[in-house]
């Protein structure tokens, strides 16, 4: 699966120069490889997106299996990153996914960190993964009518990546990207994982223990570090 996005600063100016097309950006993580590993068509989503890293646990790998470094960066960073860029442009953000009222709570708070940014929101879809043909044209006709330049998704992994993808076509938003637990954070709903625990790769671990019904997702990370170590053993 390939990484395009390798530095931040070379993301950011990627997206602030997006223009002519919609620039899908997937964050990737161990879960995200060994999914793109067991479904070939979401490699292929993957394949067409552009793809940054989002976890120590690919970082490593790459460093060990292919003597390749890439900057880390996080979901929750680069949203920021966005947040901030909108802000001072005056740009519009629109929020899609999430719970029921997490996408509210979380633009709430948003703007009052970033009052220039015109925000709106839509939960969109429940159950993302068996959507209707009309909830996905009801959510589009949203996203549309705004004409945001960020559209941020929450559907979770890695249903968000392959609804952005999907709809590509019909989509009029400069950036689009897959942001899974970004809005409960901003929300208040979940808390915010100590940055020094998640220097040293530990999040998966501030997740579980605060979201306890993650741990079935988290053995994916051990099951792909356990692939790592297995190749580069074999090598």
């Amino acid at each position: 699966m390939p990484v395009f996005g390798t530095q931040k600063k070379e993301v950011l100016r990627k997206i602030g120069l997006q223009r002519k097309e919609m620039l899908h950006v997937a964050t990737v993580n161990s879960e995200y490889v060994m999914e793109a590993r067991r479904q070939r068509e979401f490699k292929e989503i993957l394949a067409h997106s552009w793809t940054i890293v989002d976890s120590w646990g690919v970082v490593w790998a790459l460093k060990i299996l292919y003597n390749q470094s890439v900057e880390r960066i996080s979901g929750v960073e680069l949203v920021e990153e966005i947040l901030m860029r909108a802000n001072r442009l005056g740009e519009k953000v629109f929020l899609l996914g999430a719970q029921l009222g997490i996408a509210e709570k979380a633009a709430a708070t948003m703007v009052r960190e970033y009052p220039e940014i015109k925000f709106m929101w839509y939960e969109g879809a429940r159950t993302v993964a068996v959507e209707l043909a009309e909830e996905a044209s009801m959510t589009i006709a949203k996203i549309n009518g705004f004409e945001p330049d960020y559209l941020l998704v929450a559907y979770g992994s890695p249903w968000q990546d392959s609804w952005i993808e999907e709809n590509r076509s019909y989509l009029r938003v400069r950036v689009a990207m897959g942001v899974g637990g970004v809005l409960d954070e901003w929300a208040g709903v979940v808390k915010k994982c100590p940055k020094w625990l998640d220097q040293l790769g530990l999040k998966w671990a501030w997740r579980v223990w605060h979201e306890p019904w993650r741990w079935r997702r988290v053995a994916k990370v051990f099951q792909f570090g356990a692939l790592v170590m297995y190749h580069k053993l074999i090598d």
